[in-house]
């Protein structure tokens, strides 16, 4: 916890002034242009992958990038997918899968997770 409470000061010196205008700007809407749906994966970083900055990304994220079919879930994809869409009216929708994803070893080999109450989509376990 130390570590990110000393990330959230480094910001506050090093990275907020010179973008501050940006995030004026950010604090009256967003207009992003893309959805960007991938996985909650610790090691996949959307902005840093595509270098984008605040308010170029919507993002969605969850185990295994996984957009279940209409009325299938009740995790929130469809109401994050409609407001990008019908509300903020982003042009473009990138799905970002990445290689080693435990959701879809979960899928692929169900005993593996047959402990997990959620595991439809569920991380493996370490």
């Amino acid at each position: 916890m130390q570590k990110l409470i000393q990330g959230i000061h480094q910001f506050q010196q090093d990275s907020f002034r010179p973008l501050q205008g940006l995030f004026e700007e950010l604090a009256k809407g967003q207009s992003p242009e893309t959805l960007f749906i991938t996985c909650s994966d610790s090691r996949i970083d959307p902005t840093l992958l595509t270098r984008a900055q605040p308010g170029d990304l919507f993002i969605l994220r969850n185990a295994g990038n996984i957009v279940p079919a209409h009325g299938a879930g009740n995790g929130g994809e469809a109401a994050t997918i409609e407001f990008a869409v019908a509300a903020l009216g982003v042009k473009d929708i990138i799905i970002c899968g990445h290689s080693h994803c435990g959701a879809m070893k979960g899928l692929l080999q169900p005993e593996q997770v047959a402990s997990l109450p959620s595991r439809r989509g569920c991380h493996t376990p370490r």
